[in-house]
Order: structure tokens, then C-alpha cells, then sequence
């Protein structure tokens, strides 16, 4: 059996410095994506906190759209636990995130009546490099807790 330290010193010599450079990149790219993981983990507890402090104030705790401003808007506030029934009993996450978000207006569904998200979830980081992934994060995990209160 040949070791690796071996085996490394067989490779003609340009080998060699792709395989360092590919284990470099693999090295940052993990721990890039574990502290990231740990940093924004979207657990249902997270979800819940977001959903309370961003969306509770129209939608209501509950969901339903009884919340404190709701009778002030011009607006119906919908029923989010509806959303799964509304949709021949699939929960549309993908539609969720992209309402939440409210940066990729569709046409077809005219002008956004509730906060533009995105562009505040994204002001809240100050670097710019990771704002894209932040707010993708916290939009799905509200998304997510928004799914446990479909009936």
C-alpha cells in the first residue's frame, strides 16, 4: 500500500500543484459554507423570530391577517395559512420566497402591496458579499415557518 505522501511525491511536478490548488479551494469552500451554516442556519426557531419581528405586524401571529396595522391598510391582508390549500395542497415555497423578497416583481401580479424585503434584508449587511446569500436565507426560513402554519 502506498501512502499519500508517496503517492504525492510520484506525480509529475504540475500535478502536484493542482492537487495542492484543488485542496486549497476545497478547504475554503468548506469552511466557507460550515460557518455559514452555523452563522445563518434557517431552523424553525429562526423562521419564527423573523416571521414575528418582519411580518406579524399585517399577517397576525397566527397567520391569518388579523394583525395590529392590518385594519389600517388599504389592502386585505391574506390569509397565509391558506397558501398550501390555495394551491391544490402543495405549500409554494418558491412563490413564498419570491413574494417575501418583492425585488422580482411579476407583471401578472401588478404592484407589490406589502414591504420590499429583500432590499432591507440586504441593507442589514454590511458586507456585500455575502448580502445576496443572507437575505436568500432569512427569506426562506421564514418562508419555511410560514409552511408550519398552513391548515
Amino acid at each position: 500500500m502506498i501512502s499519500t505522501l508517496a503517492f504525492y511525491e510520484l506525480m509529475p511536478k504540475k500535478g502536484r500543484h493542482m492537487r495542492k490548488q484543488l485542496n486549497v479551494c476545497g478547504l475554503i469552500l468548506g469552511l466557507f459554507f460550515i460557518v455559514q451554516s452555523k452563522a445563518y442556519a434557517a431552523d424553525a426557531n429562526q423562521g419564527k423570530e423573523m416571521y414575528m419581528q418582519y411580518c406579524s405586524s399585517c399577517h397576525g401571529p397566527d397567520g391569518k391577517g388579523s394583525g395590529s396595522v392590518s385594519a389600517f391598510l388599504k389592502v386585505k391582508v391574506p390569509d397565509l395559512t391558506l397558501l398550501k390549500k390555495n394551491n391544490k395542497g402543495t405549500y409554494p415555497l418558491d412563490q413564498v420566497i419570491l413574494a417575501i423578497d418583492g425585488r422580482r416583481k411579476l407583471r401578472s401580479h401588478g404592484d407589490p402591496t406589502m414591504p420590499v424585503w429583500g432590499e432591507s434584508f440586504s441593507s442589514e449587511v454590511k458586507d456585500a458579499k455575502t448580502a445576496e446569500v443572507t437575505t436568500a436565507l432569512k427569506e426562506k426560513a421564514i418562508a419555511e415557518y410560514v409552511a408550519t402554519l398552513q391548515r
